[in-house]
């Protein structure tokens, strides 16, 4: 096997490392999207409505990812969660590897592979069993099928339609879908060595953008990526900038994200100067998603999957162009000496911050240690009343506890009205006289939370939760939280099962 080939299945399999990761289902929406899946396939429609509250259960909301949920559940009964995460891993792989390719075949296998060990830390941000893949690995087909087509392979593109349906049923991101065939399509246009693919790409273009329209809404589908911050108020963290967390919330992925943007904008300067014109598609898909990834660090993976070839060409032409003094440095025995030094330090730094490195403790492919006791433990109680939960275990409860029991709220901010999370939900946690209320208003007889939710304002919240003699701990893990209102429906659970005193510091 030729060196290059096994240097990139080597980069693959170490990749596979940060996929192969154990679903942390108190803090995923993937059981939700199991039981969105169930469903699905046990009512035969699509619901529109909230579905799983007990707050809010009549609001409209688009199920902009239906068709991934019946991927899930149908995936989840053939082969539990470890099919999940194994199809997660491998259609990621697909992924990397198609763009990989591309980069290859317009740099060199070498600069590929370094560009896509440069990006490693963003390639991987989201390793989990979530819709983006489908989005993911799409984003990938659509740059192959583009990049490689021909006079001969017009028909590739016909794929691309059909895709489209897929996407637009799967994940929110399909609006990519139209962005990259429009990125080649202004090539054909403005370039003339390309004008042979101004038809069919045109045709390909109207075909994606009407394909679009096949999902169970229609047109509102269609809008609805540009709509949905119209209802959503939660600040959700993947849908903050990186200069955000930068600002708060500082941490070595961040200003790696941060320095890879700077960067990227002068590779896209660098190889606008070249005016190399072929090369208009990737300037401009990279140089959109970098500004889409700097807005909002859930497309950073995206960003980073998608400007391997820019990168590629980039490191490609500087190599060319410095290579004279490149050998001549390597001929200069304290250069070497100096550049290993930084290297061997540099390479230390990169060590400790954690980016290039697999977590071994997520290394797996089953749910994540003790991951569904809490729940398991709620069952065994039935408690009277509704749950009150935070928004992060939502998507858990749905999965372990519907329909017996729905949620208070889960992590679906565009489900829920506005006015709901902002003056009940979060307001019964900052306002003391809001949660007397809120308790009396849906009947709260359990709290079951995540209490390493990191917002404002529930650490103060669940502390006085906990020294509310109104309100009893029965059960407490690595996760989660339980407390029972001291009713006397819970008088001989709370007997029962108080945890003693001592059990909590703050």
């Amino acid at each position: 096997m030729p060196t290059q080939k096994l240097l990139v299945i080597l980069f693959l399999s170490y990749c596979s490392l940060f996929f192969f990761a154990r679903p942390h289902l108190p803090t995923l929406d993937l059981g939700r999207h199991i039981i969105n899946g169930r469903e699905i396939i046990e009512n035969g429609s699509v619901f529109e409505d909230n579905h799983y509250s007990h707050t809010s259960p009549d609001f409209m909301a688009v199920n902009h990812h239906w068709l991934f949920g019946v991927f899930a559940y149908l995936g989840y009964e053939l082969g539990g969660f470890p099919l999940l995460v194994i199809s997660n891993a491998l259609l990621n792989l697909l992924a990397i590897g198609g763009v990989l390719l591309v980069a290859s075949k317009i740099s060199s296998t070498k600069s590929a592979l370094i560009a896509g060990v440069f990006l490693l830390p963003l390639l991987i941000d989201r390793n989990q069993v979530r819709p983006e893949t489908i989005s993911f690995l799409f984003s990938s087909i659509f740059l192959v099928i583009l990049w490689f087509q021909t006079k001969k392979r017009r028909w590739w593109l016909t794929a691309l339609v059909a895709l489209q349906i897929v996407w637009v049923n799967s994940h929110l991101f399909f609006v990519f879908g139209p962005g990259l065939v429009g990125a080649f399509f202004l090539r054909s246009l403005f370039v003339k060595k390309f004008r042979w693919q101004l038809k069919s790409l045109g045709i390909t273009l109207l075909g994606v953008v009407l394909a679009s329209f096949f999902n169970p809404v229609t047109w509102r589908g269609v809008i609805q990526p540009f709509m949905i911050f119209s209802n959503y108020a939660y600040p959700v963290a993947e849908n903050q900038s990186v200069w955000f967390f930068l600002k708060f919330h500082p941490s070595p992925s961040y200003w790696y994200s941060a320095i890879v943007l700077i960067i990227t904008f002068g590779l896209v300067a660098y190889i606008l100067k070249q005016r190399r014109s072929e090369f208009l598609p990737l300037i401009l898909i990279t140089a959109v998603f970098a500004i889409a990834g700097e807005m909002v660090t859930r497309i950073l993976s995206f960003f980073a999957l998608l400007s391997i070839p820019l990168f590629s060409i980039s490191f490609d032409s500087i190599w060319n162009k410095y290579a004279k003094t490149i050998h001549r440095l390597q001929e200069n025995t304290l250069a070497v000496m100096i550049i290993s030094t930084v290297s061997f330090v540099g390479l230390l730094i990169l060590i400790r911050t954690s980016l290039f490195v697999p977590s071994l403790y997520s290394l797996g492919v089953r749910e994540t240690p003790n991951a569904n006791d809490s729940a398991e433990f709620f069952k065994t109680l039935n408690p009277s009343g509704n749950i009150f939960n935070n928004y992060d275990i939502g998507g858990y409860l749905i999965f372990h506890l519907y329909p017996d029991y729905k949620v208070f709220i889960d992590n679906r901010p565009e489900a829920y009205p506005s006015s709901f999370i902002e003056n009940e939900y979060i307001a019964a946690q900052k306002d003391e006289q809001v949660w007397e209320e809120i308790a009396e208003k849906y009947d709260i007889g359990s709290i079951f939370v995540y209490y390493r939710d990191r917002t404002d304002w529930f650490e103060p919240f669940i502390i006085r939760r906990l020294d509310d003699p109104r309100w009893v701990a029965v059960y407490a893990d690595q996760d989660a939280i339980i407390l029972l209102d001291d009713r006397p429906e819970n008088a001989e659970l709370i007997a029962k099962y108080r945890l003693p005193e001592g059990v909590f510091s703050y």
